[in-house]
């Protein structure tokens, strides 16, 4: 395994924490507000090629350069992030299991449009029990070339504002993949949940009530579903890493810079003791998740079953980030608590992301299996 970054993964690495730098930094306010700025934000990722660059042919075999990216765009919001990272888990899906007509559609919408795209597959009794499925898509009795899909999905990331999405249903036994356009009648948005953090990706419930999508729309074949569905969270369970890597650089600085600053008894409190070692645990915390994030990355690129690694990547870095945007709010005191400061944004970011993609909970579980097998 080659730990260090091509020209090209550095470029691409650059090219994200350009674009946060100058779209999305100095706007986060407006873009948690105000919905149409937030659009005008995913048009402008999307003709950057940002909603497609984990199948992008930029990655030359390696998807380390997308995590990369994704850790840019996190560190500056980490709601954009999701959406970055749902979308570009969405293509991934479409490449690896789409028709060629479905991938000439559906990429083109990714690389040229104005939403991003969505992955509904929780519901109220299938979160981490991901084979517990309910909504139904049922062959229609006069026309078996179209499904009638009705069901309910929960907490389902940007569904509201997605150009699409890929739904995960249950056809008799087995579990099918759909893609379906967000217009399409007999879907409804039934709530947008009030979130702690995140707060630039929505959190919706879907109901699908008499939805008829023609058997072309199936993604895969038949009965794969679930299949399909785990390994896209594979996928996404290094997106996770990547994410909580951008919001730990982003808390571990501005602890620093604070530890710098601000003085206590006559001289900058990162001269004392209790909080100079804080620093050095962030630090160690984030030079390790990085590393695991490279062994993820590489296992991933190797084409073989990466489970292993993406759960323990997801793991180790979701809990190391919270541990650390929990110190870097710690070390401000006071002002931590208050907005304004941007640490406590931090701190209810990261608590997301030990829950989202599978709990820390279900990593143990996975991981455990894989060790006992």
């Amino acid at each position: 395994m080659d730990l260090n970054l091509t020209p090209k993964q550095k470029m691409l690495q650059k090219k994200c924490r350009d674009f946060a730098q100058r779209e999305i930094t100095r706007y986060v306010s407006q873009l948690e507000m105000d919905p149409e700025f937030r659009s005008g934000l995913y048009q402008k990722m999307s003709q950057e090629g940002l909603f497609t660059l984990l199948i992008s042919p930029e990655l030359e075999g390696n998807p380390l350069g997308y995590y990369l990216g994704l850790a840019e765009i996190s560190q500056a919001d980490a709601g954009i992030g999701v959406g970055m990272a749902v979308t570009n888990m969405v293509a991934e899906m479409i490449q690896l299991h789409g028709t060629p007509e479905q991938q000439t559609k559906y990429l083109k919408l990714l690389r040229a449009g104005t939403a991003p795209a969505a992955f509904a597959l929780t519901e109220k009794q299938a979160g981490s029990d991901v084979r517990n499925v309910q909504t139904k898509a049922v062959q229609d009795f006069n026309n078996p070339d179209v499904y009638v899909i009705d069901g309910e999905k929960q907490l389902i990331s940007n569904a509201d504002s997605a150009g699409f999405l890929v739904l995960i249903a249950k056809t008799e036994d087995e579990s099918t993949a759909f893609l379906i356009d967000r217009n399409t009648p007999g879907v409804e948005v039934t709530k947008k949940e009030q979130k702690i953090g995140l707060l630039t990706a929505n959190l919706v419930n879907l109901r699908f009530r008499n939805c008829k999508i023609p058997e072309s729309q199936i993604l895969g074949k038949p009965g794969k579903g679930l299949s399909i569905a785990l390994g896209a969270l594979d996928s996404g369970r290094i997106g996770i890493a990547a994410q909580s890597i951008g919001i730990a650089q982003a808390a571990y600085e501005a602890a620093l810079h604070y530890a710098k600053t601000h003085e206590a008894f006559g001289e900058p409190i990162g001269k004392f003791q209790a909080i100079a070692f804080k620093l050095a645990d962030m630090h160690v915390k984030l030079s390790a998740m990085r590393q695991l994030l490279l062994q993820a990355c590489w296992a991933k690129a190797q084409k073989k079953e990466y489970t292993l690694e993406a759960s323990t990547a997801k793991l180790f870095c979701s809990e190391a980030c919270n541990e650390i945007a929990s110190e870097a709010l710690q070390i401000h005191g006071g002002y931590g608590y208050i907005k304004g400061y941007p640490v406590e944004k931090y701190w209810r970011d990261a608590r997301a992301t030990t829950i989202y993609e599978g709990t820390s909970e279900i990593q143990r579980i996975v991981i455990s299996r894989h060790l006992l097998t």
